[in-house]
């Protein structure tokens, strides 16, 4: 190999050991700055959601961007609880379910334990609305027992009462006034009974529909919460990227700070919020404000 051909070759060899330690640096760089941004938003989406933030974590693409995720531990998960309670049928009305009942208990033993004061007091309002189901639940249940119970006495008569029909029939020596008498005084027994089993009837009915107006408004106030919640991740996530997005400096400006969020779905899906690096600069030097921050980004379920 001539002279100049390896002298060609070192340099090559150099420029690209130089070029990956450069670029070995700069990951270095973008990981200290992450990890700091980690901790900042990690304190910062506790504040400002009372601690229903867990679980921050971070990780790099690179020449994609930075991407943040977290979960939310607010009324969702208990609103899909409500909602997956099934709306009991109307008559013929068999017995209520109450499989969903158990599973939710189930569920609720394997509830992680925090001993995070407003975390407590959400659980505890959770059980006491549970409980609240339940017993509305438990009555509904208890009047379709006394409905049955009237059905089956209703049977009964009618049968003694074909069989008198029958014994009138066949039994010659049957004292034929007794037997009316008794068939009479059967008739207005079953005749009682049912309007008793009419009035229970009703009743269930009644209860059923209260059942299932609570369930409604329960999910709906959780629903509220849900997205009262969600505005409030989005309003801490803007202003501390407007506040602190310049300690990611290392990021290069045409990469991205995304966000995947769990948590705050109704369904199981994930949210994802997508900053772009330019918009954050724009926010930390003052030329937008943080809500047109978060207006700026894109947001998707997946």
């Amino acid at each position: 190999m001539s002279k100049y051909k390896s002298t060609t070759a070192a340099l090559l060899l150099c420029a690209a050991v130089s070029v990956q330690a450069q670029a070995s640096d700069e990951l270095d760089k973008i990981q200290r700055e992450v990890g700091i941004m980690e901790k900042i938003l990690t304190a910062a989406l506790k504040q400002d959601t009372d601690n229903k933030v867990r679980n921050v974590s971070s990780s790099y693409l690179q020449h994609q961007g930075v991407v943040f995720s977290f979960d939310v531990r607010g009324g969702s998960r208990w609103s899909t609880v409500f909602a997956s309670v099934p709306d009991a049928p109307l008559p013929p009305m068999p017995d209520i379910d109450f499989e969903e009942l158990t599973e939710i208990e189930v569920l609720g033993e394997h509830v992680q334990v925090i001993s995070d004061a407003v975390v407590v007091k959400t659980q505890e309002a959770y059980q006491q609305a549970m409980e609240v189901m339940r017993e509305s639940a438990e009555r509904v249940r208890e009047v379709a027992e006394q409905e049955r119970d009237v059905s089956r006495e209703i049977r009964d008569l009618e049968r003694e009462k074909r069989d008198l029909e029958f014994d009138r029939r066949h039994d010659k020596d049957a004292k034929e006034q007794e037997l009316e008498k008794r068939k009479q005084a059967l008739q207005a027994s079953i005749k009682e009974l049912e309007k008793e089993q009419q009035k229970l009837s009703l009743k269930q009915q009644e209860m059923r529909k209260e059942l299932a107006e609570k369930k409604q408004a329960r999910v709906k106030e959780q629903q509220q919460q849900l997205a009262a919640l969600a505005k409030q991740v989005d309003k801490s996530l803007s202003l501390t990227l407007c506040d602190y997005g310049s300690g990611l400096r290392s990021l290069p400006n045409d990469e991205h700070v995304s966000f995947i969020i769990r948590g705050v779905s109704e369904g199981k899906g994930e949210l994802v919020k997508v900053f772009k690096k330019s918009d954050i600069k724009k926010c930390v030097v003052g030329d937008i404000k943080a809500a047109q921050l978060i207006d700026k980004a894109s947001s998707y379920r997946f």
